[in-house]
């Protein structure tokens, strides 16, 4: 009787025990990588804000330089 199922149950038994362990692993893995996102996301933000205020800084320093040489 074993002969019948025995097969199918012991691949059961390893996807089961596979699925398991990719379960463990995503959480273990998952507040890691959601941590090094939120980082690198708030460290990109900054960069870009720092970025955008240099630009704002040269233009109006470029206004400021025409106008004083117009006076």
């Amino acid at each position: 009787m074993w002969e019948y199922f025995g097969p199918d149950f012991a691949f059961d038994v390893v996807k089961g025990v596979v699925a398991g362990i990719a379960s463990l692993a995503f959480q273990v893995i998952a507040p890691r990588t959601f941590r090094a996102a939120t980082q690198f996301r708030a460290r990109w933000v900054a960069r870009r804000a720092a970025r955008q205020a240099a630009r704002q800084a040269a233009r109006q320093a470029r206004r400021n330089a025409v106008t004083n040489d117009e006076r």
